[in-house]
């Protein structure tokens, strides 16, 4: 493999670099767009448009705090744009769906929230391209960057109006001006990586978990690395860290509108203040919190964060159903929803880093030890909803599969370079069979019977509501009974007639049942038991069965 490799300067960049990377980023882009309008919205995608047309339409953010807000902002600035205003509804969902459904054009509102999440595809494919360019060389570059844009999981969650693929990408560049710093520290560089770490943390909040682990790595590495002179390094790097906290820190407070709130403390369920507080010192302290301050919803959402995982969330792996989730939850995920062809590619490239360290610049250690340490974080939560939540890992492999490619196309053997080949193909290739199903995308090991392995949303997150009903008015279907597991309200797409499913009364006709709801609830407490003897009669898109009994 490749010896140790210095940083390209990016201006050394070829014309043809940037053609053939702006050629695959238009290409995936043309694979999203028939998925706009085919996928009915996910679970999850009118609660961030609700929440993202508050901040736009109302100046405020207060629906829901679990999320920060730029990546719901991106999504509701298409129907913001195009006139649409919020609805005033207290329930979030109603909310959302009220946007979607406004005006009678539900699937052209749909693609204006979901094209929010192109900018961040493009970002994605970027700091790939340059991550693997300035590290590897223009072949990785190249190769990385067409692995990652046909990747079935990048592409199932950039085609939504969901908040992973912005946190994918932000992070991949928080990480990338990181070792950008490390390698030629300036205050430019600081002012960058200040930039880049406030979207990072104004995409998701798991940035606030996965960045500080990546970072520790490879500061702790550096001062192993440079123990002869540490405090000549890190003196200057010291300001170099203020630098970048204050950017940060100023660019997260815009996203949330400059707001400044007090803190409420509570004694027995009631609030407390500072006049009741005995001990000077004591009371001193809580009179600041009584002040309005920067950031405390960005602290309450972190919070909620917390509590969330604390309490954990209903999960199903592998026939089972967990509110505490399973360690191995992740490692199986990642192995059922990659491409073979890639996963293959992926772990090849990680053993030979690994196990032959000296061959390799410590850019290139860092980019392999990082999916690794996101994995492991990931491992730790008790909160097991799919690979949406761990989809930084992606490009991080994307680049070290790039690298294998590149190192085989160039110093193996024929018949391990035909081997390497086929194996990219094999991904690419997968990929296209899929379409327009990225989002339900299972690898040969589970796609014969996915629902066996996972339910959420890896394989039904409500998404095929729509084709049921043009499946139905094709079959003249008068009536159906159905248990829909979603968020769209099931009088706003054409259904026919219908009925709720009952969990433990058998019934007869037509029958259209979410697998969400066949397998997890029946996982849960049994429900559906009596349905688990029929066959269906067919599967509408990739996540809903529909029975036709006598």
């Amino acid at each position: 493999m490749s010896t140790a490799l210095t940083s390209r300067p990016i201006a050394a960049l070829r014309r043809s670099d940037i053609a053939w990377v702006l050629l695959l980023i238009l290409i995936a882009a043309a694979r999203l767009f028939p998925t706009y309008t085919t996928l009915t919205a996910t679970f999850d995608e009118p609660l961030h448009i609700a929440d993202g047309m508050e901040w736009l339409d109302t100046g405020t953010y207060t629906r829901e705090r679990q999320h920060p807000p730029l990546a719901r902002i991106a999504l509701a600035l298409g129907p913001y744009l195009s006139g649409i205003r919020s609805q005033s509804l207290k329930d979030t969902a109603e909310e959302g769906n009220a946007i979607l459904f406004s005006n009678g054009q539900y699937f052209q509102n749909l693609r204006l929230a979901r094209l929010g999440n192109l900018p961040f595809l493009i970002l994605g494919c970027v700091v790939v391209f340059l991550w693997a360019s300035r590290w590897f060389g223009r072949e990785t570059a190249f190769f990385a960057t067409l692995l990652f844009s046909s990747s079935p999981p990048i592409l199932g969650h950039a085609g939504l109006a969901t908040l992973d693929m912005a946190a994918t990408a932000t992070v991949m560049l928080a990480l990338y001006q990181f070792l950008r710093w490390i390698e030629q520290p300036s205050w430019t560089q600081a002012g960058l990586l200040g930039f880049a770490l406030g979207l990072a943390f104004l995409s998701k909040f798991s940035s606030f978990f996965f960045l500080p682990v990546c970072f520790a790595a490879v500061v702790l590495a550096t001062l192993v690395r440079e123990r002869r002179d540490l405090f000549s390094i890190w003196k200057t790097r010291t300001a170099h860290v203020g630098v970048a906290v204050i950017v940060a820190f100023v660019l997260v407070w815009g996203g949330y509108r400059f707001s400044r709130e007090t803190i409420v403390i509570t004694r027995d369920g009631k609030p407390l203040t500072s006049a009741q507080i005995e001990n000077p010192l004591f009371r001193a302290a809580f009179s600041v919190a009584e002040a309005p301050l920067p950031l405390v919803d960005l602290a309450s959402g972190l919070q909620t964060v917390y509590k969330h995982n604390e309490y954990g969330h209903a999960s199903y792996l592998l026939g089972q159903y967990s509110m505490k989730g399973w360690w191995y939850f992740f490692p199986v995920v990642f192995a059922v929803k990659t491409p073979l062809g890639f996963l293959a590619l992926a772990v090849g490239g990680l053993c030979i880093l690994f196990f032959k360290p000296k061959s390799f610049s410590w850019q290139q250690k860092a980019t392999a030890i990082f999916p690794v340490l996101i994995l492991l974080v990931c491992m730790s939560s008790r909160i097991n909803l799919g690979v949406r939540h761990m989809l930084v890992v992606y490009p991080l492999l994307s680049i070290i599969s790039g690298h294998v490619l590149t190192a085989c196309l160039k110093n193996c053997r024929p018949a391990i370079t035909a081997v390497a080949i086929g194996l990219a193909v094999w991904s690419v290739v997968d990929s296209v069979v899929v379409h327009p199903d990225y989002l339900a995308y299972f690898n040969q090991i589970a796609s014969r019977h996915p629902e066996r392995v996972l339910a959420e949303s890896d394989l039904d997150w409500g998404q095929d509501l729509h084709r049921l009903a043009a499946r139905l008015k094709s079959l003249g279907v008068q009536e159906v009974a159905i248990r829909y597991f979603g968020t769209t309200p099931l009088d706003r797409v054409g259904l026919p007639s219908y009925r709720a499913l009952s969990p433990t009364d058998p019934t007869s006709g037509y029958i259209a049942i979410s697998l969400h709801e066949l397998v997890m609830s029946n996982a849960e407490n049994g429900s559906f038991e009596w349905l688990k003897g029929y066959k269906p009669v067919e599967k509408i898109g990739h996540s809903i069965y529909l029975y036709h009994l006598p």
